[in-house]
C-alpha cells in the first residue's frame, strides 16, 4: 500500500537503518577496531554488506570447492570478495589483483582455449 518511490517514510527508515548497521556499527567499527585497507569475505557475501553501506567492492577467484550434500561433485570456482570504504577503489583493485597473481587461481573454463 506504498507508492514505491524514494520519497516515503518506509523507505527512508529502511534506508537509515541499512546505513547505520551496514556502515556505522558494521564496515566502519570494524575496519577502524582492526585498522584494516579492506575485509575480505569468502564468496560473494561481503558484496551485500559492502553494497547496503555505499561502499565498493571487488571478487576474484579464490579456488575451488568440489562435494555438495557429502555427495562427490566436480570442482567448482569459489570466489572472495574485497570491500573497503567510500572511495576506495583503487586500493581495492590494487589488493584484488595482487591477491590474484599471487594465489594464481585463475583457470580456463573446460574446452576453452587461452586467447
Amino acid at each position: 500500500m506504498t507508492r514505491g518511490d524514494l520519497s516515503e517514510r518506509e523507505y527512508k527508515s529502511a534506508r537509515a537503518m541499512d546505513l547505520l548497521s551496514a556502515k556505522t556499527r558494521g564496515m566502519d567499527a570494524y575496519m577502524n577496531q582492526h585498522k584494516l585497507d579492506a575485509v575480505l569475505f569468502p564468496g560473494a557475501s561481503g558484496c551485500v554488506i559492502a553494497a547496503k553501506a555505499g561502499y565498493p567492492s571487488v571478487m576474484v577467484p579464490g579456488g575451488f570447492i568440489s562435494g555438495a550434500d557429502d555427495r562427490d561433485t566436480p570442482e567448482y570456482p569459489l570466489g572472495v570478495t574485497f570491500a573497503g570504504r567510500a572511495w576506495s577503489e583503487h586500493k581495492l583493485l590494487c589488493l584484488a589483483y595482487a591477491y590474484e597473481q599471487a594465489s594464481n587461481m585463475r583457470r580456463l573454463p573446460p574446452g576453452l582455449s587461452a586467447l
